[in-house]
């Protein structure tokens, strides 16, 4: 149920332009790891919280390196809530470079860094510079975290070499 309705806290819908058409980039959540700290005699050091998801790369690539989306926002969301951000990617998993999405380089969907333009309740947004190839997320900063270690819910997706 807490899934559920955590599913309606985020955005209503991605999508990516394929070929002619428009493609939703599925949701997913983040699996977190915490790995305590030492206990030195009655000092505790800092855990270290890892935030990542399984597979070396998004199963939705991107076409070229300005891709173009279409956000639809839910109810209490505005579309500058949204934020880019580039994760560190391995063989078998894909991570962000800070376990909280604020403490991380985004670049925020705005009319700075994107061309922007509205269609009925959605937003058509292409990035102004070209991404880097590699794996990224599409993520809202106002979210409610999941669970314990406050797993997020995420858009991933890949951006080929050109």
């Amino acid at each position: 149920m807490a899934l559920l309705s955590a599913l309606n806290v985020g955005a209503q819908k991605v999508e990516t332009v394929v070929g002619e058409g428009w493609v939703e980039i599925p949701v997913q959540q983040t699996q977190s790891e915490l790995k305590p700290g030492w206990k030195i005699v009655d000092y505790q050091m800092k855990s270290k919280l890892t935030r990542y998801l399984s597979g070396g790369h998004a199963s939705q690539l991107t076409e070229g390196n300005r891709p173009v989306f279409r956000v639809t926002p839910a109810e209490k969301e505005v579309l500058i809530d949204y934020v880019l951000v580039r994760l560190k990617a391995s063989k078998y998993y894909r991570k962000m470079f800070k376990p909280l999405l604020i403490e991380c380089n985004y670049i925020r969907l705005e009319p700075s860094n994107f061309d922007i333009r509205a269609e009925s309740d959605s937003f058509i947004c292409q990035p102004r510079q070209p991404l880097m190839a590699g794996e990224y997320i599409l993520a809202c900063l106002t979210q409610r975290p999941i669970g314990e270690l406050q797993d997020l819910l995420v858009y991933p997706f890949s951006v080929g070499k050109e």
